[in-house]
């Protein structure tokens, strides 16, 4: 699974835009939502499936725009 978080210039977290199994789609997604705006921060992660000591999800960051 992919998921798309993004950043507005002033905000202090991200936001879970969306998740999908389709990294295309995803990446689509992130890239309008840039044009639109051009002072948001994107990134993508693929969820590994597993969790850490503390129960977090295990995430690799794939990209960042």
């Amino acid at each position: 699974m992919y998921q798309l978080y993004v950043q507005k210039q002033n905000a202090f977290s991200r936001d879970l835009i969306c998740e999908s199994a389709d990294f295309e789609e995803v990446q689509e997604k992130a890239l309008k939502m840039k044009e639109q705006d051009e002072t948001i921060k994107y990134t993508i992660e693929e969820t590994l499936g597993g969790f850490n000591s503390y129960g977090d999800l295990l995430t690799e960051v794939i990209e960042e725009g």
